[in-house]
């Protein structure tokens, strides 16, 4: 006969429980970063590691099945990315038990941090507007 009609169509944006246990996993990491209950941690080569200024959590992306989380951050005024970046990655095992420890959820995601690139693009676009 004809084609038959498709009605599952997957939706693209986050589900509810998504975008609910990312805001608890903000807030979490938020307020421990705030607090500065983050102990040292010791980098790939040995070296104490740790965090070099206050950090801001803007974001937090969860996969649809919550194993995997990506962390949006940016240090206070954009200094340090490189070493803000490298202590968040070795303390990540601590953020996931912490969250573990918090949340009540079956698998506690993975946590992986990035720089929030939001900041970089409005100075791009400030700059523009400047020569307009």
């Amino acid at each position: 006969m004809g084609k038959s009609l498709n009605l599952f169509v997957p939706s693209k944006a986050p589900s509810h429980r998504q975008q609910r246990v990312a805001q608890e996993i903000r807030f979490y990491l938020s307020a421990t970063l705030m607090r500065g209950d983050v102990p040292p941690r010791f980098g790939k080569t040995g070296e104490m590691v740790i965090l070099p200024t206050s950090v801001t959590v803007t974001d937090v992306r969860l996969s649809p099945d919550l194993k995997h989380g990506t962390v949006s951050v940016m240090p206070l005024g954009g200094q340090y990315k490189e070493e803000t970046l490298l202590f968040l990655k070795a303390s990540s095992g601590y953020f996931r038990k912490m969250i573990s420890q918090k949340l009540q959820l079956r698998v506690t995601p993975k946590l992986i941090f990035e720089i929030d690139g939001v900041f970089s693009e409005v100075e791009k676009i400030e700059e523009l507007l400047k020569k307009i």
